[in-house]
């Protein structure tokens, strides 16, 4: 890893603009993990789908367009950590904002 103070430049910079989000991710993505299993799903269908509620239930404070941010993060990451489990969800950026 370079190290700012070895090579003389600035340390990295915070990419993540909104760090309360990034304070409920963990425990989000621990919620709705199953929802991306394709054993978990009904009828060869994931269940994806319930991620927005559950994380709308848990997670009150949040807007409906940080509960979309954190589902679509969530989804990125389960296909990264499951690539060969991860064929049958959508692509994230065929996901869209759930509003109710």
């Amino acid at each position: 890893m370079n190290d700012p103070k070895k090579s003389g430049g600035a340390p990295p910079q915070e990419r993540r603009h909104n760090q309360s989000l990034r304070q409920v991710f963990d425990t989000a993505y621990a919620m709705i993990e199953p929802f991306f299993d394709p054993e978990q799903g009904w009828a060869g269908h994931s269940l994806e789908h319930l991620a927005f509620r559950v994380v709308r239930e848990n997670f009150a404070q949040l807007s409906s367009e940080e509960v979309h941010t954190i589902v679509v993060a969530a989804h990125r990451v389960y296909i990264e950590r499951n690539p060969a489990r991860s064929a049958h969800l959508r692509r994230p950026g065929e996901l869209k904002s759930q509003r109710q």
